[in-house]
């Protein structure tokens, strides 16, 4: 199996694990890591999905063979890269890419379809998919658009921009950058902020999101109006509602 897969608390630690080809996405390991994602969304213990990798590379994209199969009209593999980054960007649960070295090209869309990315300093990201004269797939556009803007995404597709960590943060790519031997420390800790919150109350406020970001002002004002009348009358809000009124009269 090229994808090990843990626990740690309430998090799903999803590791790519085929560092001799810096973790490739083949068939099998694709179809796992779907899986694995179907399985920590029907998981009740689980609230947060990390997904990092083994060695010196967080995902150097596709395969090669798989492309050169594509391109003969054989696209199982292919097809199934592209599965996965869909049910990873769809999950309910949130989930975080712990990104420990390069992410290349499909490898670069699988971050993406993270929530939240936190980098190594050792990592970088690289498009690469013009450089092999290859039309960017996977949705992977989309994604670039909306975590970097317009201008980034041009730089860095392009014109073939190669970024580094400290530019990824600059530009919005990932959210923080830590040293090597920090990075699952930072992405668990960041994790670990969800395990007092109520998982389904989790998962409501991430479709919540969801539902404002192609929403107008008033259809996303509407639907936080029923959401949050909803949790008013949950046993969560009054038992956090009373624990932080406790904190404030002890200060």
């Amino acid at each position: 199996m090229s994808l090990t897969i843990g626990r740690i608390g309430a998090t799903a630690v999803l590791t790519l694990d085929d560092s001799a080809r810096r973790n490739v996405l083949r068939l099998e390991m694709c179809r796992a890591i779907s899986a694995a994602v179907a399985a920590a969304n029907a998981d009740p213990g689980i609230k947060v999905i990390v997904i990092t990798g083994i060695g010196p590379a967080f995902c150097a994209g596709a395969d090669l063979d798989d492309l050169k199969a594509a391109a003969d009209g054989a696209t199982d593999a292919l097809n199934a890269v592209y599965q996965s980054f869909i049910d990873v960007a769809d999950s309910a649960l949130p989930t975080i890419a712990a990104v420990n070295g390069a992410a290349i090209g499909a490898g670069l869309n699988l971050a993406l379809a993270c929530d939240v990315r936190i980098a190594s300093t050792a990592a970088h990201f690289d498009t690469r998919f013009l450089k092999i004269g290859l039309h960017p797939g996977g949705g992977h556009g989309w994604l670039l658009l909306r975590a970097v803007g317009w201008a980034e995404a041009s730089r860095l597709l392009l014109f073939g921009r190669t970024a580094g960590a400290a530019e990824a943060v600059a530009i919005g790519l990932v959210q923080e950058a830590v040293a090597p031997d920090l990075l699952m420390d930072a992405a668990l800790a960041l994790a670990a902020q969800t395990e007092a919150l109520p998982r389904e109350l989790i998962m409501r406020t991430k479709a919540g999101l969801r539902h404002a970001f192609a929403a107008t002002h008033a259809e996303a004002f509407a639907h936080e109006t029923v959401e949050q009348r909803r949790s008013l009358d949950e046993p969560p809000f009054r038992n956090l509602l009373a624990r932080l009124q406790t904190s404030i009269k002890a200060r």
